[in-house]
């Protein structure tokens, strides 16, 4: 598939951004056998934007490619920092909008994770469609659909819907906002997020490109899909180190806003130079170094970082998953460690791939007694 047309604004202007390459297609599946990673599908990663608002998107995107099951795993639970965040982000959404007792939907729910959290604060009920669900897993209260919410499929009447990291993923976002705009419970309230662009285009961003995001939003251009849609956008921000965008919306008649996205296209405009400078940074200081070097994180960051700079897999990984450990990454083909496992390697320096948790990560080589450097890349 190439596409032409903005998936954001639905503007033709497309301006080709970087060309990345091969990456694995389902940054989210570990291998049992270091051989079948490395062997792992790729796909490639065109980067084109949009010069009416911003919206970034990869045009070489084939959907056919991506096939969802338990075994995608990118939950982020296992840290304490981001259980923390999610915690948060549930009790704020409660209280703003006086959910007790209310009916919690979300699309894309994963494990299930966020549902529980939201729940045991509610008293109330939840519903949660992902195909990657564990289907032996049970949560009081919530009910757990192992399959994909589908463009006119009936929803169980709501009081929040909660879509988190999901429109990035989607080939046709409108489809299933103007589905859910169409079939809206009254008054009741839909809170999206997404990576946020201006981070991931950043300099301490990089590493977030991977082969299930289509779609890279901006707050332009998330704020213009959702009134495309037939949303209006009542609250809107940045969160968790300013690396998420979201929006809180209900169901409302609101006219297309101009927008001016000079800002945003000057920060893609050099990115492809950028990318490639921190590539070339990286794989020479691993040649170096690799030896004493471990990468904590084996997410899609993680992923797309060592997939880049160290493909044929010298670096050790650590990760706090256990449903990760002792199994390979996609593509380049790491092993996975516990951190348990750390002490004694003679390790001096950690990198990471996501600044926001450098302290946890920190507080945690200490109490294993590593005195090794963090490094964010």
């Amino acid at each position: 598939m190439t596409f032409r047309q903005c998936l954001a604004c639905g503007s033709d202007r497309l301006r080709p951004i970087a060309d990345l390459g091969l990456t694995p297609v389902l940054n989210g599946v570990m291998f049992d056998d270091r051989g079948a990673a490395r062997s792992a599908s790729l796909g490639r990663l065109d980067l084109a934007g949009c010069l009416d608002c911003g919206h970034a998107v990869n045009v070489a995107f084939d959907p056919a490619l991506i096939d969802y099951d338990a075994e995608y795993d990118n939950s982020l639970h296992f840290s304490p920092t981001f259980q923390a965040y999610a915690d948060d982000l549930a009790a704020r959404l409660v209280d703003t909008y006086d959910l007790r007792g209310g009916v919690v939907v979300e699309i894309g729910s994963g494990k299930g994770d966020f549902l529980e959290s939201i729940t045991k604060l509610t008293g109330g009920t939840g519903i949660g469609y992902d195909p990657s669900t564990m289907p032996d897993r049970e949560i009081p209260g919530v009910t757990l659909v192992s399959d994909y919410y589908r463009p006119g499929q009936d929803v169980e009447p709501y009081d929040l819907l909660v879509c988190r990291h999901v429109l990035e993923h989607l080939e046709d976002p409108a489809a299933i906002l103007r589905s859910l705009r169409a079939a809206a419970p009254p008054d009741a309230v839909h809170y999206f997020e997404v990576p946020a662009a201006e981070f991931d285009f950043g300099p301490t961003g990089m590493w977030d490109f991977i082969y299930p995001h289509v779609s890279y939003f901006s707050a332009d251009s998330l704020h213009a899909l959702m009134r495309r849609c037939g949303f209006e956008v009542v609250a809107s921000g940045r969160s968790f180190s300013d690396q998420y965008a979201w929006v809180e919306v209900r169901a409302g008649s609101t006219e297309p806003a101009a927008v001016d996205p000079a800002d945003h296209l000057a920060l893609l405009a050099d990115f492809a130079d950028r990318h490639h400078e921190h590539v070339t940074r990286w794989r020479d200081d691993i040649a170096r170094h690799g030896a004493r070097t471990v990468l904590w994180g084996a997410g899609s960051k993680g992923v797309s970082f060592l997939n880049a700079v160290d493909p044929e897999g010298r670096l050790t990984v650590v990760d706090l998953n256990p449903r990760k450990w002792e199994r390979y990454l996609p593509g380049s083909g790491h092993r996975v460690i516990a951190p348990n496992d750390l002490p004694g390697q003679q390790v001096t320096t950690v990198l990471i791939t996501n600044p926001a948790y450098e302290r946890e990560i920190t507080g945690h080589l200490g109490e294993l007694g590593v005195p090794a450097e963090v490094v964010a890349v």
